[in-house]
């Protein structure tokens, strides 16, 4: 194995150590599950500090989230292609609430433009600048709201908007502490922003009744109740 491969492999495993025990894995720790010598870790890595700072980079990059949310099917259905997109930034997001927890972490890293990691798809070390980057998310987003470029005409907010909200609402409704123990799925989070949880039997401004509507964004009318409020 390459040095490289071996850093990569070695900061896969300290990430998943972390989340595994809730803690930051000690380098025995890490190099039991990795399958080496324990001195192995310090000849691609000079410090133990470094072999963490290098794994919360990797943690945190967003070129992985953006190309999962670039895979999705654009021919999906609109709430089927937000239910998509929420499964994935939850699971983000867990990922994310379970490392800061383990090492203690109480905001996340500062980050690079990772640029080289869009281009890429995947983390590349080394591509994470020291400084803050305003806009280091900003290829993520134009993904995100790339997603909803054909339906502005149905929705009676701007696509961003839309997006803003799943994510606030996936955010807390993801977090244990924020959402009381009771995590939302990603179909209550998308259905709760598109549809809402107040009855309503007469038909919508567009003439369409809640079932229709439900129907005509992608979901299953079968799931709502007789008077029109979505199944518990």
């Amino acid at each position: 194995m390459s040095p490289d491969d071996r850093r990569d492999a070695l900061i896969e495993v300290f990430v998943r150590l972390a989340h595994r025990e809730g803690r930051k894995p000690t380098t025995s720790e890490i190099a039991q599950e990795a399958g080496v010598a324990e001195g192995t870790i310090f000849r691609v890595f000079p410090t133990k500090e470094v072999l963490e700072k290098e794994a919360v980079q990797a943690a945190f990059c967003p070129a992985p989230v953006r190309r999962r949310i670039s895979a999705i099917d654009p021919e999906g259905s609109l709430r089927d292609r937000l239910v998509d997109f929420t499964r994935i930034m939850q699971h983000r997001f867990t990922e994310v609430f379970g490392l800061m927890g383990a090492l203690g972490l109480t905001e996340p890293p500062n980050r690079g433009p990772h640029q080289a990691c869009y281009d890429a798809g995947r983390h590349l070390r080394g591509h994470a600048d020291e400084e803050e980057h305003v806009a280091a998310h900003q290829p993520l987003l134009d993904t995100i709201h790339q997603m909803l470029v054909h339906d502005e005409d149905c929705l009676v907010v701007p696509g961003p908007d839309l997006i803003h909200r799943i994510r606030l609402l996936t955010f807390s409704g993801s977090h244990p502490g924020i959402a009381d123990g009771k995590v939302l799925t990603p179909e209550e989070i998308v259905d709760t922003v598109l549809f809402g949880l107040v009855r309503r039997s007469a038909p919508t401004e567009s003439g369409l009744s809640i079932a229709e509507l439900h129907a005509q964004l992608g979901g299953d009318p079968r799931m709502l109740a007789p008077h029109g409020e979505p199944r518990p």
